[in-house]
């Protein structure tokens, strides 16, 4: 039987963590995925997943058209449905490469489970935003820098 996550990568962006603010505008957005896709390996077969509060839906539904956008309210409600994504769809089974667009540590156990499963684990992060726990569980760091 042939391995279907073979090359698969799938990148979970917790855009508000990225950008650095809970309700970012069109263009921080924009600058910030422009950052993003420089930073970090990509090939047509990637996926992508982003997650944000009610309150920033439009500003990054229009600077990510065609991404998958997932809406959870609440402190760490982009987390949250972040998290749910990596168990309930799967994602071990489905992808070679998992890549968390966030510093927060409430990924640390997800990608340390992950990681046991066999999948590459690769963190996007802000420096200044990066849990220590995660940045220690992951296999591979990369910063995004989002100098004006």
């Amino acid at each position: 039987m042939r391995n279907l996550s073979l090359g698969r990568s799938v990148h979970l962006l917790d855009v508000e963590n990225l950008v650095g603010a809970p309700r970012p505008a069109t263009s921080d957005v924009v600058t910030m995925m422009d950052h993003y896709r420089r930073r970090v390996p990509a090939s047509g077969m990637d996926q992508y997943v982003a997650a944000v509060n009610h309150g920033a839906l439009v500003p990054v539904g229009l600077a990510l058209a065609g991404i998958q956008i997932l809406i959870r309210s609440g402190r760490d409600g982009a987390d949250e449905a972040l998290c749910e994504v990596i168990r309930l769809d799967h994602l071990d089974d489905r992808f070679e490469r998992v890549i968390i667009g966030s510093g927060d540590g409430i990924f640390t156990e997800l990608a340390d489970w992950l990681r046991r499963r066999g999948v590459q684990v690769v963190v996007v992060s802000r420096p200044d935003a990066l849990s220590h726990r995660l940045r220690r569980t992951a296999g591979q760091v990369i910063p995004l820098e989002l100098a004006a």
